[in-house]
């Protein structure tokens, strides 16, 4: 690249960045350490509760939210799932023009395009936050996020559910809106500008004169295009703004596992506890002889002395022996497995997946082929609109054409698969670019990776390509069966030592015949 175009480049990313300095003292202070932005809804702990938020989930859709992060927590199973779903995407992505019928100029300032767009969608560290923003939709069915911009990145500042509304569906991207009269002035410093400025519209009784163009109902301010959310619920605009998470019929297979589990700790009690009775004397009518005052001495002086699990009894009254082993539930443990597999099926996951009994590993394969499929429907498309709404809004390209961003459907499961099949297309003209991206390159580092390889470091001088069977050719045989290079071998010469190609079995032996290349 000359002098000169390196110049432009440069004074291109330094405008793009006096773009995204707005709030430089602003994105390193997103922390909240004295917790004022968690939800505040209590959380439910018994079915019945649970059962009629369900019977409405739209609108107890915050306490359940606020159930499933709870859970998320103290259920293993549930959060083992969410890693699962989180984890299966690769989240590899690229760009590329959105050309129509004219002519274009594909010069230089196409490249220039590329390099321009390719560092500001690096600003978005996507590989880093959608997956969170994935695993935030399914815990609690949607997150509101505000973007938060300086000259170093992007970050995001999350809104809890209660405070929160989805109000619009903008170019395929979720806008909100944010009940203003829930934000207490302990939390005004932590809010961004924007936020802040509502805040004192509301406590100005300016809300109610804005005729629906930023308020709504007095009290809910529409946040601009900032803030967004992400939700895979798709009745979420016709329920009220309120989205609701596809595990959120797990919450009552998730208590009956937690009291199956309860009544082991009930059984493992009852099988370790032993009685022992202090008789107390008494005459051939059943009165006891020994003053109540003395026995009670005797009972205290006894207990004082037993170990942990056995229980001391003084009465009158004779008491066979009564051994508790085995009274409690003696299914308890199947009950448990029973309820371990019941939660796997409310959250429509294969307990196989997690070690279960399988009568075949096709059940894994087909059970993680199905489970990307539906994270390529649903999820990549989501995404996708956020990141190419940023890329339109904030990147202004030299030839004034779109960029879109797109993430390659392949999972971390079927990887070698995916890839070989990319690599593939590229013998009947497939895209280099989407094979460099299923490797894992980021579109940032096509360019200035390779460039770096190939032109500082000249890598194809020094990684020289090592002669095997596979590349060795009849003329470097020949050069080879030339030199004096047999090896001894236990004071013998190895006989295959100059023989080129590979053996012809499987498991070759120093008397292995070889398919020769120079013959």
């Amino acid at each position: 690249m000359s002098n000169k175009n390196r110049s432009a480049r440069n004074k291109r990313i330094s405008k793009q960045q006096e773009r995204n300095s707005k709030m430089q003292d602003f994105a390193s202070s997103v922390a909240d350490p004295k917790g004022r932005l968690k939800a505040t809804s209590s959380v439910a702990s018994d079915k019945s509760t649970i059962g009629n938020y369900l019977e409405r989930p739209y609108d107890n859709a915050a306490n359940i939210a606020n159930a499933l992060e709870d859970a998320s927590i103290k259920s293993g199973t549930f959060e083992k799932v969410l890693q699962l779903y989180q984890s299966i995407p690769t989240y590899n992505h690229t760009i590329s023009p959105v050309l129509g019928n004219k002519l274009y100029d594909f010069s230089g300032n196409m490249s220039n395009d590329f390099i321009d767009v390719a560092y500001t969608l690096s600003q978005y560290n996507i590989k880093f936050f959608a997956p969170y923003f994935f695993k935030e939709m399914l815990k609690t069915g949607v997150t509101y996020q505000y973007k938060i911009t300086d000259s170093k990145g992007i970050a995001y500042m999350k809104f809890p559910v209660e405070w929160c509304k989805i109000r619009a569906l903008d170019q395929g991207v979720y806008r909100f809106m944010i009940d203003v009269s829930k934000l207490r002035s302990e939390i005004y410093d932590s809010m961004p500008k924007e936020i802040q400025t509502a805040m004192d519209d509301y406590n100005a009784g300016k809300a109610r004169d804005d005729d629906g163009k930023k308020w709504y109902d007095g009290k809910w301010y529409f946040v601009g295009d900032k803030g967004a959310a992400f939700t895979l619920d798709p009745n979420a605009l016709t329920n009220g703004g309120v989205a609701i998470s596809p595990f959120a019929g797990m919450l009552i297979d998730n208590l009956s596992l937690q009291n199956a589990k309860d009544n082991v700790d009930i059984k493992d009690n009852l099988d370790t506890i032993r009685l022992i009775h202090s008789k107390i004397p008494t005459d051939s009518d059943g009165v006891p002889t020994m003053n109540l005052k003395t026995a009670k001495i005797f009972d205290s002086q006894m207990r004082k002395n037993l170990p942990d699990g056995v229980v001391a009894i003084s009465s009158p009254n004779n008491i066979d022996n009564v051994p508790l082993t085995g009274s409690g539930n003696a299914g308890v443990y199947d009950t448990v497995n029973k309820a371990n597999e019941q939660l796997f099926y409310s959250l429509g996951v294969s307990s196989s997946l997690f070690g279960g009994n399988t009568t075949s590993s096709n059940i894994i394969k087909e059970e993680i082929k199905k489970e990307a499929n539906w994270i390529y429907t649903n999820l990549f498309p989501m995404l996708e609109n956020y990141y190419n709404y940023e890329l339109l809004k904030n990147v202004k390209t030299s030839t004034k054409i779109p960029w879109h961003i797109k993430f390659i459907r392949q999972s971390q499961f079927t990887l070698k698969d995916d890839i070989a099949n990319l690599k593939d297309q590229l013998s009947y003209g497939g895209s280099r670019l989407d094979y460099l991206a299923a490797c894992g390159f980021e579109p940032a580092e096509v360019y200035s990776k390779l460039k770096f390889e190939q032109q500082v470091l000249d890598i194809d001088s020094i990684m020289v390509v090592k002669p095997t069977s596979n590349t060795i050719s009849a003329a470097t045989a020949q050069q080879t069966q030339t030199k004096p290079n047999a090896k001894k071998l236990n004071n013998k010469l190895d006989p295959n030592a100059q023989e080129v190609g590979r053996p012809t079995t499987d498991e070759p032996t120093d008397d292995t015949d070889r398919i020769n290349d120079s013959n």
